[in-house]
């Protein structure tokens, strides 16, 4: 018998598919306990080295339940650190306070959370245990890097998919150090073995020992490929800045040819993202090198999840369709899912709640008319934060119009590597006239091949039904629920070629609801507020003068807001030594260009259509606004907390 399979039974296969998908969902915030704490676990630090100080925790209305945001902290995507036994009494370097310890990681800046159901050793935000073929290991989720904390007059305000101010260089140094200190001092040694070894010490002990060497050569291992380096000079990221492309980048590498170095300097550090309305976006990352059209989301979260240390074999098995992995995909793709109902915080909810102070609405209306005035809508959308069917089209300025930091475009465009185990294969291997890779390749083609290898090859944590029935469903729902089936990009105010990569040399501007909580400002994090990022960039000279200029050096690493500025308080590093002097001298970290409020950075004239104007060589026209003063500069950050 042939059976019909018709439109409409492929409705009622889909909307099944949906509705099995929606109970998992449901099934999984149950998994954070019945009864959750309203506080969602978090931990106020009542005193730290960098003078915060919070005694209550604040939640603004996200439209996340708590258990959704608990779920978000705790759910696993396959990341393995280090063992989990070993993480968890681990000491640092110079004392016997544990690594994991509140005091710590508050003074790395993860976020320290009391013990639940789902997080029974109280992890920071973001840090969880996986099981990979049946080993457990400490390892980070989307949270770690996209939940942030913003203090004001005791309040901690705890913000989902917010950039966190975490040091995660800093991090991966120390906890070198703590793994080394731990070979080499004999009593650390012993109260670890102890700890982990429990009934089997002493008998164990020799083993651990091994097990301990291999991991601290791999934690010093990766921190030497990735060490920020300018030729001889080493950048450091400071809080809140990561090179994530960079990192991920050099996972790849490492991986197709394991037994000889293979890597670029991670040196462009950018601040971290924020996560609301992602997956509205056409475009994600600084560069909107994440296309977020049918199967792109996916994709995008399996290489961040390669590059937050998963674990993944580039060396394909006999009888393997792609790369085996410890990628947890059918977590992604619930991931994305439950970012599509995360909103961005607001400033007017907060000040309702007696908060933050409330917005001097006069005031903000006159910035709204100094926004439009200086062409800021241009770029930065304006959109419905609440509206389930928003989308966002990204508009991207080219290096040379926008003037700011190149490195993290530059890099990422222009680093390659050695093909390893990609030698002669096709580049695409769904199209017949794709080239093959040669000796040596740009990265990025590599990272696709990566990805797609890694998502082609089940889970071998399951059995071998249960695998394939998986990675199916997976992959058609991560396609069938993607809201963005089509894509097109828009550079300088023209749509381009996506597929060119030279379209990358840019940066992306998005809506900026909930751009208050987000300091510091630029890809790059060179401009510790928004009344600052309106003031031209200048020299040492410039500013001893007296000119009104941004900061060319400042601290990082305090939560508390001024809310004035709309930024992060400045400190004296020498009451708080913990504090990040950023220095917008050195390389990767210029605090140059989008000066366009300070008369600086010319703006595109545009037409009624939008579209550029061009002259008879037909080069776009260009024309300088005059620069902005004080008190529109207080007016312009009034409007911008209203987003």
């Amino acid at each position: 018998m042939i059976t019909t399979f018709t439109s409409a039974s492929a409705r009622l296969l889909w909307g099944a598919t949906l509705a099995l998908f929606t109970l998992l969902q449901g099934c999984s915030y149950l998994s954070q306990g019945v009864l959750v704490d309203g506080d969602r676990y978090a931990k106020a630090t009542t005193t730290d080295s960098f003078g915060d100080s919070a005694e209550q925790v604040v939640y603004p209305e996200q439209n996340w339940s708590a258990a959704q945001s608990l779920w978000f902290y705790n759910v696993t995507q396959g990341s393995n650190l280090i063992p989990y036994d070993i993480f968890l009494h681990l000491e640092v370097s110079d004392s016997e306070q544990l690594f994991r310890s509140d005091e710590h990681m508050n003074r790395l800046r993860y976020l320290p959370q009391s013990a639940s159901l789902a997080n029974p050793d109280g992890l920071p935000v973001g840090w969880v245990k996986d099981e990979h073929l049946g080993k457990n290991y400490i390892g980070l989720t989307c949270a770690a890097c996209h939940t942030s904390q913003i203090n004001y007059q005791g309040a901690a305000i705890r913000i989902d998919g917010g950039a966190t101010l975490a040091d995660m260089e800093k991090m991966l140094k120390s906890l070198s150090a703590a793994l080394n200190t731990s070979l080499d001092e004999p009593a650390k040694f012993e109260r670890l073995a102890k700890n982990v070894l429990k009934a089997r010490y002493p008998a164990d002990q020799e083993a651990l020992r091994v097990e301990l060497s291999e991991v601290a050569a791999q934690i010093a291992h990766y921190n030497q490929i990735n060490e920020p380096r300018h030729g001889n000079q080493s950048v450091a990221y400071g809080y809140g800045r990561l090179d994530a492309f960079g990192r991920i980048y050099n996972r790849i590498l490492a991986h197709l040819t394991p037994k000889e170095p293979n890597f670029n300097p991670a040196s462009a550090p950018v601040s971290y993202p924020y996560l609301w309305d992602t997956p509205q976006h056409d475009f994600v990352q600084w560069n909107g090198v994440g296309d977020n059209e049918l199967a792109g989301p996916l994709g995008r979260n399996t290489g961040e999840a390669l590059g937050v240390f998963a674990q993944f074999d580039l060396d394909k098995k006999p009888g393997d369709l792609g790369y085996r992995s410890s990628v947890v995909v059918r977590n992604l793709t619930r991931m994305e899912r439950h970012l599509e109902s995360l909103w961005s915080p607001s400033w007017q909810q907060l000040a309702e709640q007696n908060v933050l102070p409330a917005i001097n609405q006069h005031l903000a209306e006159q910035g709204r008319e100094i926004f439009i005035e200086y062409q800021c809508h241009t770029c930065h959308e304006a959109i419905d934060r609440t509206d389930p069917k928003r989308r966002v089209i990204s508009q991207f300025a080219s290096l040379q119009t926008i003037g700011t930091d190149p490195y993290m475009a530059m890099n990422a465009l222009n680093y390659t590597g050695k093909s390893g185990y990609f030698e002669g294969d096709k580049i695409k291997p769904l199209d017949p006239r794709s080239p093959r890779f040669s000796a040596n390749t740009p990265v990025l083609p590599a990272l696709s091949a990566a990805v797609e290898g890694v998502l082609l090859e089940p889970d071998h944590d399951k059995t071998f039904i249960r695998r394939w029935a998986e990675k199916l469903y997976d992959l058609v729902t991560s396609i069938g629920d993607n809201p963005i089936k089509k894509t097109e990009r828009h550079l300088d105010f023209e749509i381009v070629n996506k597929n060119n990569p030279a379209t990358l040399a840019a940066y992306k501007a998005r809506p900026l609801n909930g751009i208050w909580a987000t300091a510091p400002y630029l890809h790059n994090g060179s401009v510790p507020s928004l009344y600052e990022l309106f003031m031209p960039s200048c020299s040492d000279a410039e500013i001893i003068s007296g000119k009104t200029c941004r900061p060319n050096k400042f601290t990082i690493g305090v939560r508390e807001l001024d809310p004035v500025k709309v930024g992060m308080v400045g400190r004296d590093p020498a009451q708080y030594p913990d504090l990040f002097v950023f220095d917008t001298s050195l390389p990767s970290n210029s605090n140059k260009g989008h000066e366009y409020a300070a008369g600086v950075t010319p703006v595109f004239i545009l037409d009624a259509q939008g579209r550029p104007l061009k002259d008879a060589q037909g080069k776009p026209k260009m024309r300088q606004l005059n620069p902005i003063n004080h008190a529109q500069r207080l007016a312009l950050v009034e409007y911008l907390k209203t987003l």
